[in-house]
């Protein structure tokens, strides 16, 4: 009996501290936004999208005058924010370049893709990140080189 008490009492912890993990962390599930641009390559017209997916992570901050209370109010921080960015430079199904861009974001980043001669900017807030369709590649500011992490791969 004692250890069948035992055994119920260890699962019942087990699934009360389990559920407690699941709860907000504190991750915002954001959006994804899908441009479609042209651009000319030996005078013809080649048309691409751009499909950025965003997901935003933010710390915990509490506010000093509340230190040592035991309901405490949370500071606003700045967030972690995370890119997916997918690249698809021929009419098909499959995305062929990718970049995962990261950045430390500000409460309410102004993020945009416009549209240029050779490809597309990436501008956050008054940084700029160059896109080159059709070479491949990238390109970033040497004032903007500490804002953004990028890591860049292709699909096979």
């Amino acid at each position: 009996m004692k250890k069948l008490l035992t055994i119920l009492s260890f699962t019942t912890l087990t699934a009360f501290a389990g559920y407690g993990q699941n709860q907000n962390s504190g991750v915002m599930k954001a959006t994804t936004q899908l441009k479609t641009f042209t651009v000319s390559e030996d005078g013809k017209e080649k048309q691409y999208s751009v499909k950025v997916m965003e997901r935003r992570k933010y710390g915990m901050a509490l506010d000093n005058k509340d230190r040592g209370m035991v309901n405490q109010d949370r500071k606003l921080t700045s967030p972690f924010v995370t890119k997916l960015v997918a690249i698809d430079s021929d009419s098909d199904k499959n995305y062929d370049d990718y970049m995962v861009l990261k950045y430390k974001g500000t409460e309410n980043n102004d993020f945009e893709v416009v549209q240029t001669d050779k490809g597309f900017d990436i501008n956050v807030d008054d940084k700029t990140m160059h896109y080159d369709v059709l070479e491949s590649n990238y390109l970033v500011n040497k004032k903007n080189k500490n804002f953004f992490i990028i890591d860049e791969f292709e699909s096979e």
